[in-house]
């Protein structure tokens, strides 16, 4: 019995996903052949408007910048490329930077793909914890000498993208009432992806931050000691302001926990 559930899902899913697949599909319903054909190409059409709606939810800066008739064909197109594995429709539409990329209809715009990393970024941190953050006075309470050696954990509801286009001023840009892109979009960009008090917003930000932040919150994530990430900030930027820097990630509450 089990099997045979197992083969009429699969021929239910495959005619729902080809239309050249009705045929094989409708001997395995009862009732009128014609009127399940009608019912095939309803649930289709649901299936193909939650595609569109899920990915439009999970990058509405792509859908601005290609436009929403153009979005919503891609969409369809990812659907059936793409079928959801999981039942959480949250994960629908991991793949799509990669998927945009391929489109020949793409290939003039080169930034869209890293466009889609950053909007799948912040739809992911969307979604993760936020834990209580490491604070001033707790850094200040451990000897001097200890800094160094601090292994800092990361927000979970925080991500880092480097880039070789200005992807972080584009998905700003389109965050205002009045969309005014960048004059030069080939320019590098580090990207940092946090969202602030759980408690009292929701929102997730994204921010430009220099390279030498990016080396260091890079190496935390990796799990490499404070005093080895600003060793590497300082090589890459040169006039990295430690300090200030530092100031600015707490203020941020990029930091959960510090252990020796």
């Amino acid at each position: 019995m089990r099997a045979d559930l197992t083969s009429v899902q699969e021929s239910f899913a495959q005619a729902l996903i080809a239309v050249d697949q009705i045929d094989a599909a409708l001997p395995l319903f009862k009732g009128n052949a014609a009127l399940n054909r009608e019912r095939f190409a309803l649930y289709r059409g649901n299936v193909s408007a939650i595609w569109q709606q899920t990915c439009a939810s999970a990058y509405p800066v792509l859908q601005q910048l290609l436009g929403a008739d153009f979005f919503s064909d891609m969409s369809r197109m990812y659907g059936y490329t793409h079928p959801s594995l999981s039942g959480n429709l949250a994960e629908f539409g991991a793949a799509m930077a990669d998927f945009v990329s391929s489109l020949e209809s793409c290939r003039d715009y080169p930034y869209l793909g890293d466009v889609a990393r950053l909007e799948w970024l912040v739809h992911s941190t969307y979604y993760q914890a936020h834990e209580s953050a490491v604070t001033l006075n707790d850094l200040a309470a451990l000897p001097p000498e200890q800094l160094g050696e601090l292994r800092c954990r990361l927000q979970p509801s925080c991500a880092l993208l480097e880039s070789s286009w200005a992807i972080a001023e584009i998905w700003n840009a389109h965050q205002a009432e009045v969309v005014v892109l960048p004059q030069e979009l080939n320019q590098p960009a580090w990207c940092l992806v946090w969202r602030s008090d759980w408690q009292s917003s929701w929102k997730v930000q994204v921010s430009s931050i220099s390279a030498g932040s990016y080396a260091a919150l890079k190496a935390l994530q990796e799990g490499a000691t404070l005093g080895y990430a600003l060793e590497a900030a300082l090589a890459t930027e040169p006039a990295f302001a430690v300090q200030s820097e530092l100031a600015d990630w707490l203020q941020k509450q990029l930091i959960v926990s510090i252990s020796i």
